[in-house]
């Protein structure tokens, strides 16, 4: 159980992290609001210190990865049957066997090109929502803030899916994906079986990509839709739900934000 236990570590490591926030930072990094930004909705900004608030951003974004590692070890038995053995060692042996050479990781299209999009498009949206310069903007390529958050927003998504690939708390330390754990594994070829991929670059180019094509386009439904439904209905519920259909990416950003808020309350 040593593999497990570090996880269990770092996992603790990351709430520690956030309830060890002094109060002159609470201040300063102002946790967002649990509604997502409706662009163009006519709102009492809050009093904020400007800029990107890194705390909360980071605080948020390892509540995101905890969340999609729990689901991992919820939901596949493989990525259970490899929490044992030792971790750092496992680790290392996984990133040194990763097929970079390889485009396509042999997983399913919908994973690979829509869930993983959606992955990039939620880490972006962490990203958006602790960002004050365009939290409140609408959609405007013309602005020099909004081009400027799209380029930071679409590197965030870069680090958060190479990391999910190789990092510590990654598909490669838990679960040890594409580490040959079989004799028939290791020796696929000398037996003339199939050799199965698990491992490749698509869901590091497509997290970011797709991710940002996502964010871009949800805005745009957030700008085009979502403001012309919060101007002619009043109904809290309706106004809730379209949100949520219209942005959803922002809603799960939204629930990532949750401890942190409980922290500082």
């Amino acid at each position: 159980m040593e593999k497990l236990s570090a996880v269990v570590l770092c996992v603790c490591s990351m709430s520690m992290t956030g309830q060890a926030q002094t109060s002159a930072d609470r201040v300063a990094d102002e946790p967002v609001s649990l509604v997502p930004p409706i662009v163009g909705r006519v709102v009492a900004e809050p009093k904020h210190s400007g800029g990107i608030h890194w705390g909360p951003l980071v605080r948020q974004w390892w509540t995101f990865i905890a969340i999609e590692q729990t689901e991992r070890i919820i939901k596949e038995s493989k990525t259970r049957n490899q929490l044992g053995g030792p971790f750092f060692r496992d680790w290392a042996d996984t990133v040194s066997v990763y097929h970079f050479d390889n485009w396509n990781d042999g997983g399913k299209i919908f994973t690979s090109y829509v869930a993983h999009p959606a992955m990039g498009a939620t880490a972006q949206a962490i990203f958006w929502q602790n960002n004050d310069n365009v939290r409140y903007a609408e959609q405007d390529f013309r602005s020099a803030a909004y081009r400027k958050a799209l380029l930071q927003a679409f590197a965030f998504a870069t680090v958060d899916a190479v990391l999910w690939k190789l990092g510590p708390l990654s598909e490669s330390s838990i679960g040890n994906v594409g580490l040959p754990v079989k004799w028939w594994d290791r020796d696929c070829k000398a037996l003339g079986i199939p050799c199965v991929a698990r491992t490749g670059v698509s869901d590091m180019v497509m997290n970011e990509v797709g991710g940002t094509v996502m964010t871009i386009g949800f805005q745009w439904l957030d700008k085009h839709l979502q403001k012309r439904i919060e101007s002619r209905f009043q109904n809290r519920y309706l106004i809730n739900t379209t949100r949520m259909l219209t942005y959803p990416p922002q809603s799960l950003a939204n629930i990532c934000s949750i401890p942190g808020s409980l922290v500082s309350g």
